[in-house]
Order: structure tokens, then sequence, then C-alpha cells
């Protein structure tokens, strides 16, 4: 028995080398992008069109549209469109009395973000053929900083095809506990670790960037080559777009100085659902996109983009290694334990080794995520530190969620988020635009 255990922990350790060989490079990504992005210069105003799916979004997507209004960028190079399911969305009353200017499409057939951004493309394509540079989709429960479309149209000047902006979560902005509960400050911190954590150093190294599916910019010509929006086989239509970047060759870029606010979910289940949806998006475009990748594997650009996409990978065995490892160590400690051997106690602390691993890497992660964007997280220290410390144990959540989509191969179907309800929620003084 004692030859199994120490077995066990050399096992533990073997696994844990091999790991941070595989997943160093992501690791690295974390601290290699400190200094400021280069911040590039444009003597041209192009024309936008902003897109914003608004289905039964009601009185959440006002304050995007205030946030537009309060735009730095000349209010006559952009133009807004949304895409809504029912001809009597009383979103549409709600945003021509704030600003009449606004478009809309009313797309009766859409079940999805995706086949609304299809109908909402294919019908400006086809009205404003030509007029638009680049196109820049955005969530309606979004605010956008004074100066994103400044930003955004400086960032043109790279030539690149898809462009993400900064993602931020929103929620810090209110005035209102319950807006920044302790579900919604764990799951904020996923847009960091996307953003500047991730999208930041592959950006820097001509990696194709997760296209996260706001605040996104598309140049025109993209648009029009696809004639529309033709992801819409997933959940997760802005990962189906990240896998056709990196199979097409698609240039993308990250732009730190354009900042999105993004509103995240206050209860643990909303968090949850979300999570879960947007993990089963992305496992079912691997099993789409996956095989495409795999035989295009001629160059080191190619290799390094495959790695990028599917470095989470490394981390998914290894803590389901850990996981069957503290599994295995508290049911041989138990058995042990009941026939009183003293060796129980190195079986109970291979469980507690296990455990540890995981926890220790998360907090890591935690801590480098709270440092990067200290600016933006808005909390006192006292509640940092205690997302810093609980953190990992919420992000272990991903355990049953990755679960089901791996073992289980548990589908997701699209559910409606709620949203949260603020009184004067306009957080801008709008402008007339």
């Amino acid at each position: 028995m004692m030859i199994l255990l120490i077995l066990s922990y050399c096992i533990v350790l073997v696994a844990t080398i091999i790991f941070l060989f595989y997943y160093w490079k992501r690791i690295c990504w974390w601290f290699g992008s400190n200094k400021p992005q280069v911040r590039l210069e444009s003597s041209v105003n192009h024309s936008l069109a902003i897109l914003i799916p608004a289905r039964n979004e009601g009185r959440t997507v006002l304050p995007l549209i205030a946030s537009l209004m309060n735009q730095t960028y000349a209010s006559n190079n952009f133009d807004i469109y949304m895409v809504v399911k029912e001809a009597e969305d009383p979103t549409i009353g709600m945003v021509k009395e704030v600003l009449p200017t606004v478009k809309f499409f009313v797309d009766t057939e859409q079940k999805t973000k995706g086949h609304a951004l299809d109908y909402g493309l294919k019908q400006i394509s086809a009205s404003m053929k030509g007029k638009y540079e680049a196109y820049i989709i955005i969530d309606a429960d979004c605010l956008l900083d004074e100066n994103f479309l400044f930003e955004m149209n400086r960032a043109l000047v790279s030539g690149k095809d898809v462009y993400n902006s900064k993602l931020v979560v929103k929620n810090y902005l209110y005035k209102v506990k319950k807006s920044q509960s302790w579900a919604a400050c764990c799951n904020g911190l996923i847009w960091t670790l996307m953003s500047e954590l991730g999208n930041r150093a592959k950006s820097d190294h001509g990696i194709t960037t997760m296209t996260l599916g706001t605040g996104l910019m598309i140049r025109a010509k993209l648009i029009e080559e696809w004639n529309g929006w033709p992801f819409q086989e997933t959940l997760t239509e802005d990962i189906e777009l990240q896998r056709t970047c990196a199979l097409h060759h698609y240039t993308t870029e990250y732009v730190s100085y354009a900042v999105c606010y993004v509103e995240e979910a206050t209860s643990l289940r909303m968090s949850n659902i979300r999570r879960q949806r947007w993990m089963s998006g992305v496992v079912h475009c691997d099993r789409l996109y996956d095989e495409k990748l795999k035989q295009q594997l001629h160059t080191s650009s190619d290799k390094l983009n495959f790695y990028a996409i599917h470095s989470l990978y490394y981390l998914y065995r290894y803590v389901g290694f850990l996981c069957v490892i503290f599994l295995f160590g508290l049911c041989g400690g138990s058995i042990l334990h009941f026939y009183n051997l003293m060796i129980s106690l190195g079986f109970f602390l291979l469980s507690v080794l296990a455990f540890v691993l995981v926890y220790l890497g998360m907090l890591s992660m935690t801590i480098r995520c709270l440092v990067v964007d200290a600016a933006y997280i808005k909390i006192s220290f006292l509640k940092k530190l205690w997302i810093a410390i609980t953190h990992p144990i919420y992000y272990m959540g991903y355990i049953g969620i990755m679960t089901k989509c791996f073992i289980l191969k548990q589908k997701t179907s699209w559910k409606t988020i709620q949203r949260i309800e603020i009184d004067k929620a306009n957080l801008f003084e709008a402008k007339e635009i």
C-alpha cells in the first residue's frame, strides 16, 4: 500500500511537470504585454455601421444609446442599426423617443443572435453597399467609453480584418450593491483573462485573437465576402468567427484603448447558465472546426494559432486528472481509516495536494487579473481580497460544466438571461446627435 501511495505522489509530480511544459507559453502571455499598447494615428474618419441585436431588450438598451450619443467621434461618421424580432417590440418606441435616427430591422424568423446579425448585416449591405468601412457589433446590455469609436477608427490604420475591443465589467459603474454581487465580480474576471491576459499578447505576436461577440469590429469587405453572418451553427457565433479567422488567415487585432463595458449576471444561477451555454458552444465549435484546422498545420503561424485556440485543453486534462487523484485519495483514505491504518493519512494528504494544486493555479491567475485591471475593478480592497480568495472556488465550477460538455455531452439551448434593473440607468449625460 505504501508503494501505491508513493507512486501516486510521483505520478502527480510528473503530470504537473508535463502540464507546465505544455501550458507554459500560455502562462507567459499573462505577463508578456506589460507596456502600453502602441497607439495608432489616423487622418481619416471612416464611416462606421453600429449593429445592435436588441430583441425584447426594452430599457436595457437605453444606456448604450446614451453612450453612443456621447461619443467623441463625430456623429456624422457612424449610423446605428438595431435588429428586433417583432414590429411591436417596445424597444423600438423607447429608443426612437431618445434617438429617432436609429434604424430598425424586424427579423421575425430569428432564433439566435447569429440569425439576427445575419439578417441585419444583409439588410445594411444591400441598401448601403460601399458606404461603410467597417461594422461594429455591440450587445444591447453594454456601454461604450466616450472614446470607443474614436479609438476603433484609429485602429483601422493597421489594415487588419477583425478588431477586438477591451471588455470591462459594467456592474462596477453602478452605485448599487446588488449589481456587484459575488457571482458578478467573480465571473467578471473572465473578461480580463480573455482581453488583457489573452488577446493583448496574441495581438502583439500576430496570433488570432479570441473574437468576443461584443465590441467587435469587422471590415466591410469581409461582410460582403460572407454575404452577411455565416456563423450560426452553434450558440457561440463569436468562437465560430475565431476558428474561421485562423482557418482562412484573416488578420485580427486587440485594441486596448477602445473600452466596452459588459453586464454581468448578479446571481450564481444566471452566471452558471451563461457559463454552460458558452462552454457548450466552444466544445461544439471545436468538433466542427478541429479537423479542418489540423489539416492546415503547415506553417509555424498555423501551429501557433492552433496552440492558442486549444491550449486550454491541457488545463482541462490536468484539472481532470487532479480530480481523479482527489477522489482516489479520499476514497482510499476513507477505506484505510475504517481499518485504523495510519497510512490513510497519506491518502488524505494526496487529496489535499490535488485540491491545493488546482486552487493555487487559479489563485495566481486571479491575482494577476486583479492587478492588471485594478483601475477598472472599482471595489474596495477588502472586497478584492475576498474575491481573490474565493474566485478559485468559483472557477472550480467549470469542472462540473466541462464534465457535462465532454462526458455527458449535454447540449444547451438558448435561455434568456435576467438583466439588472436599476433606476436612472443612463450613466452618461447624452448630447444631441
